[in-house]
């Protein structure tokens, strides 16, 4: 294990990873997606504990199973999705203060190197770390001054994983679905439509579903939903906004409209998801 001094010599000094929020999501339970979302003040360490799943992140895929660590960091558009129609198995944990030498802040990993690595023999390990830090910080002061100092370890040597892709998918090179991409995810919050994206780009609608489908694995609607409903979940667990005022702030006009599409997507409720995510939080309501 190691000292806190040794964690000091590969932190940058002044900075120690510090646990903003804890949750364990249960293997088997219904499935709940948080679709694309991302955070702009902190970074999340994952590990698979069960089950099999995809982690996109950005324009990237890498494929979940027992063991996997998955590294967020901060600003990156990602999302966990279960590959069967229960929850995937995960400990979760959002981070600020995390300040490797020779990385930006929040920087778990190199944004180019691999977000998800197999913990191989580390695993019994890292899943009795984790339940521990879990637990310890839903207690008292020094329970959980210990999960803070339990977390910079779990962080160091998460970070000292080998680098090697978990069948990783490369995207498709194709600078359209790139712009694509990048007008959507500026955008998504507006009155944007099929012809709106194709008239901005200077393609066919068929062309633009066709190449935007390969990068994404979504039509261009599909992705503009699931950015809307992976904000309207960051705003319901990070605030005490109706739902009413969420949906218009995602660009719904009609609550019942987007009632309907998040139950659809995610299984519940909006305010239903509140409560239940609320429930299983330990640590700091703010994930953004």
């Amino acid at each position: 294990m190691y000292s806190l001094s040794h964690l000091n010599e590969v932190f940058e000094p002044s900075y120690f990873p510090t646990l903003v929020y804890s949750a364990k999501q249960e293997y088997g339970r219904q499935r709940h997606d948080r679709p694309m979302h991302k955070h702009d003040s902190l970074c999340e360490l994952l590990l698979c504990y069960r089950g099999f799943g995809t982690y996109q992140v950005e324009s990237h895929s890498y494929a979940l199973q027992q063991g996997s660590v998955i590294f967020g960091n901060v600003g990156e558009l990602h999302e966990v999705v279960s590959d069967y129609e229960t929850e995937i198995g995960t400990y979760c944990f959002g981070i600020q203060n995390v300040y490797f030498r020779g990385l930006p802040l929040n920087y778990l990993v190199p944004a180019e190197s691999s977000h998800v690595r197999a913990s191989g023999n580390l695993f019994p390990l890292f899943e009795s770390m984790c339940e521990q830090i879990d637990q310890l910080y839903a207690g008292n002061v020094q329970e959980r001054l210990t999960a803070q100092l339990m977390l910079g370890t779990f962080v160091l040597l998460a970070h000292r994983l080998p680098d090697e892709p978990c069948l990783r998918v490369s995207a498709a090179n194709s600078q359209l679905a790139v712009r694509a991409k990048e007008y959507i995810d500026a955008h998504y919050t507006e009155n944007i439509t099929l012809e709106s994206i194709s008239d901005e780009l200077g393609c066919s609608i068929p062309y633009l579903s066709h190449v935007f489908k390969d990068i994404s694995g979504y039509s261009p609607i599909q992705y503009v939903i699931r950015r809307r409903i992976g904000l309207a979940q960051t705003w319901l667990i990070s605030s005490d906004l109706s739902a009413t005022q969420i949906a218009t702030m995602v660009g719904y006009d009609n609550t019942n409209y987007f009632n309907t599409l998040f139950k659809r997507m995610v299984g519940v409720s909006p305010i239903r998801y509140r409560k239940q995510y609320l429930d299983s939080l330990r640590g700091k309501r703010n994930q953004k």
